[in-house]
């Protein structure tokens, strides 16, 4: 059996939101697969790395992957001096837990957006090492940088979280040949449709007659406001428009707790979303409000309809989290959600930055039962098949182990390449 290790910046102890759902759902597969996995995440400081071991999954919370960022003219710079000290921490470990844990395949999320010196160094160990190197992006490419990142280094291949992210990849010059797309999946016994209706009134303090829109995102990613990019405009002014038919129904904003370094940025942008609904005059129908990860099942399940009027998605994790706790689903025609909500069969697909016809698509599930039920039954199905994180976990594992040491030597070999045996 192949030893995998997983690499990423992301960490659900640090921060709330798509990426950091997945990572917990990839742990919780690997505890009941039969391989030896291992896991590297950020700690939040030196004193709180730890490791775990909880079977055949060992959990490493290292502190050189929670990189500091300084602040200028409203854009994230790392810290140089940070960066150098963390990369050479990381640069030693991966040379010892791939010595000591006879590492075979070497996952690492994101690692296009990290400070370059950690991809670099990750390439450089896995070649010397002929280890398969694996990239899982979960974001598009933004800049030169993360395209000659994701391009030129030494990628066994690219895993996509969807079409729309490979096909992105590939206007960017990518090889078709490097690219793979490996859906995200929900976690079907943590997002189930027979859990507690009643628990997200009771929590809010609303009455049991009241109706939830629901929206579910970050704000802020890293020091960037995102909250035009989420659809949260959007968002306010279409409810605004059906507030007065509707007396009873809120709408409610669940918004992604941020990492600690980037809390004032997450205040002004949920500021600025207040701004918004006051301008609306719908201030009194707006909740704002975190929710932990263990929360989101119970939330999803006591909406109405889940809404994410996204401009920018590359894939749409919510989505299949609110069908699978039975709630129906409106979404925009970009990125990857395509991929996901099939327009009139299991949600509403709309064109982005586009209030009124959103407003229209919220005010028909309100009305129509029928409508509802269809989207609910054909988003649960398709939240129990195609995108099942058991499915969708299995095709990663048996993907990952087709590619073992010994044809990444032979590759080399073949490119006039001799490596000295990695055992001795």
């Amino acid at each position: 059996m192949a030893k995998i290790l997983f690499i990423s910046p992301h960490s659900f102890e640090l921060s709330t939101g798509g990426v950091e759902r997945h990572v917990k759902n990839l742990i919780k597969y690997a505890q009941k697969s039969s391989e030896e996995s291992y896991f590297v995440f950020p700690a939040r400081n030196v004193q709180s790395e730890s490791i775990q071991s909880i079977g055949n999954v060992k959990i490493f919370k290292k502190n050189f992957l929670n990189i500091l960022f300084k602040r200028s003219f409203g854009k994230k710079d790392y810290v140089r001096n940070d960066v150098r000290a963390k990369a050479g921490d990381f640069f030693l470990f991966l040379r010892e837990i791939i010595a000591k844990e006879k590492i075979d395949i070497i996952s690492a999320e994101d690692f296009h957006t990290v400070p370059p010196p950690y991809s670099l160094m990750l390439n450089m160990i896995c070649f010397l090492e002929k280890i398969p190197l694996f990239l899982v992006m979960h974001t598009f490419i933004k800049d030169e940088l993360q395209k000659v990142i994701a391009k030129d280094l030494l990628w066994e291949k690219i895993l996509c979280v969807s079409k729309s992210v490979a096909s992105d990849c590939f206007n960017k010059e990518i090889p078709i040949d490097n690219l793979h797309t490996q859906y995200l999946g929900v976690d079907n016994e943590e997002f189930r449709p027979d859990l507690d209706k009643k628990w997200l009134k009771s929590r809010l303090g609303l009455p049991m007659h009241k109706k939830i829109i629901l929206h579910a995102s970050r704000v802020v990613s890293e020091t960037q406001n995102i909250i035009k990019e989420k659809g949260f405009i959007t968002l306010v002014e279409a409810f605004s428009q059906i507030a007065s038919k509707y007396p009873d129904i809120v709408l409610l904003l669940a918004v992604a707790r941020p990492k600690k370094a980037f809390f004032e940025e997450f205040k002004q942008a949920v500021e600025k979303i207040k701004g918004y609904a006051q301008l609306f005059n719908i201030s009194d129908r707006i909740i704002i409000k975190e929710f932990s990860l263990e929360e989101m099942p119970l939330v999803y399940g006591g909406a109405e309809i889940f809404v994410l009027a996204s401009e920018m998605e590359t894939f749409g994790q919510v989505y299949l989290e609110a069908m699978a706790c039975g709630t129906p689903v409106i979404g925009t025609n970009i990125g990857g959600v395509p991929e996901i909500i099939t327009d009139n069969f299991n949600g509403f697909l709309i064109e982005q930055a586009n209030p009124s016809l959103l407003s229209q698509k919220i005010d028909l599930l309100l009305s129509d039962n029928w409508k509802r039920n269809v989207f609910i039954e054909n988003g649960l199905k398709l939240s129990r098949t195609r995108f099942s994180a058991m499915r969708q976990f299995s095709m990663l594992f048996n993907y990952l182990s087709k590619f073992p040491k010994k044809k990444i030597q032979e590759t080399f070999m073949l490119n006039g390449i001799n490596l000295p045996n990695r055992d001795g």
